[in-house]
C-alpha cells in the first residue's frame, strides 16, 4: 500500500500564518503520540524538524517511508511549474505507516489556515481521513 498525499500550494506562506500552522501541529503532537504515531527526522532517524523555515518528519525506523517536507518558502527548481492559480505541486508517499496520520493532520491544519492558498488530495480511504479530521476537530477545534 503506497498512500500518497498531494498538495498544490503558494510558493511563500506569510510568517504569521505559517506560525499558526506550526502551533496547531505542535499542539496535536501529544495526541498523535497517544495514537501510536512516532515521528523521527529525515530517513526515520533523529528528531523531527519543526521550525520557522520548514517541517520535516518521517516515521521511526522500519515504520518510515518518504520524508514529509513542508517549507514556508519553496525553493524552486527548473522543473517546478506553477498551475493556473500560481500554486506548486508537492507530494509525500507514506505506505500507510503510522506517521501517515501526522501527514494527514498537518495537511488538514495547513488547509484550515491557508484556505484557498492550498489544495489537498489523498489516496487514503474515507475512514482514515475522517478519523484524522475528528482528531483535529476534538483536539484543536478545527472544522
Amino acid at each position: 500500500m503506497r498512500y500518497t498525499h498531494y498538495w498544490y500550494r503558494v510558493r511563500e506562506i506569510e510568517l504569521d500564518v505559517y506560525f499558526k500552522i506550526l502551533t496547531d501541529f505542535k499542539r496535536l503532537l501529544p495526541v498523535l503520540t497517544e495514537e501510536g504515531v512516532r515521528l523521527a527526522g529525515s530517513g526515520g532517524k533523529g528528531d523531527p524538524v519543526i521550525n520557522e523555515e520548514h517541517v520535516l518528519f518521517n516515521g521511526v525506523g522500519s515504520e518510515r517511508y518518504e520524508d514529509f517536507v513542508f517549507s514556508r518558502v519553496l525553493v524552486l527548481r527548473e522543473w517546478n511549474e506553477s498551475d493556473e492559480n500560481d500554486h506548486y505541486f508537492q507530494f509525500c508517499k507514506t505506505s500507510a505507516y503510522p506517521y501517515d496520520q501526522a501527514v494527514i493532520a498537518f495537511l488538514l491544519i495547513a488547509k484550515h489556515h491557508l484556505q484557498q492558498d492550498i489544495t489537498v488530495q489523498s489516496d487514503v480511504g474515507i475512514e482514515k481521513l475522517e478519523a484524522v479530521k475528528k482528531l483535529c476537530r476534538t483536539s484543536l477545534g478545527l472544522s
